[in-house]
């Protein structure tokens, strides 16, 4: 059940998809736990917030000035010249420490600007990404609640085939197979379609079952144009006519 749950909030990983999906189709209470989450699903949300910190530079900033008053202020000489000169170095190096300081408020104004700049893009960047992944897992959760809507409605139709069924409901098709034999390495499951008023196979969907030999596969053609689904071992990749015996050639009627 926990796996029931995360295959509603859209997290569970794809491999694993077509075992719970089987799980949730011969378990009713599976099946009520998983109609149960779907409002939750929809309600969640990611979110981030990263604050800039920029103690640090006002810190040295305060430091610096606090250095520039002192040198100002401390007299070099005690008397006559030695007072007229102190009061001059004593300037100097106070206008020499306050230039200094100003180059380096616009050094480190000019790096924190660019670091801003810089974590600004990859936030967006990250903030990009999150939204593609938040679209792509709910379009994800929209196509399997639709899969068991349809492989579970009354009115779907069903056409029996060796280690499962054809499934046809309105113009979706889908395979649902069980304990297929493991295949060879190199090798995957191909389905082939025949159109209607038409001879010839053509090349549909591959895929790879479970480590039980269980796959839930939606054909990507209109079920309404179809006369025919095969099914047949390829290499991977697939193949553009068949390569071996086909496992079945099932009739769409």
């Amino acid at each position: 059940m926990d796996l029931v749950a995360a295959y509603a909030l859209g997290v569970l990983p794809a491999r694993e998809h077509a075992l719970v999906t089987a799980y949730i189709l011969a378990n009713p209470a599976a099946r009520a736990e998983f109609e149960a989450l779907r409002p939750t699903a929809d309600l969640i949300g990611l979110s981030a917030e990263e604050p800039v910190d920029s103690a640090r530079s006002a810190r040295m900033k305060q430091r610096l000035m606090t250095t520039v008053r002192q040198q100002a202020a401390s007299p070099v000489g005690a008397t006559g010249s030695g007072r007229t000169a102190g009061a001059r170095s004593s300037w100097f190096v106070g206008a020499g420490l306050a230039a200094a300081a100003a180059v380096l408020f616009a050094l480190v104004s000019t790096i924190q600007n660019f670091s801003l700049r810089g974590e600004l893009a990859n936030a967006n960047s990250r903030a990009a990404a999150l939204q593609s992944q938040i679209a792509q897992n709910e379009r994800v959760r929209t196509r399997d609640r639709e899969m068991i809507a349809d492989l579970t409605a009354p009115d779907a139709q069903r056409y029996p085939v060796p280690e499962g069924e054809v499934v046809k409901h309105g113009s979706h098709l889908y395979l649902t197979l069980h304990s297929l034999p493991p295949l060879p390495r190199g090798k995957v499951y191909q389905a082939w379609t025949i159109a209607k008023g038409t001879k010839n196979l053509a090349p549909s969907i591959v895929f790879t079952p479970s480590p039980a030999g269980a796959a839930i596969v939606a054909l990507p053609e209109n079920a309404d144009t179809l006369s025919v689904v095969a099914l047949s071992v390829e290499p991977e990749g697939g193949s553009k006519v068949p390569t071996s015996k086909a496992t079945f050639v099932r009739p769409l009627s």
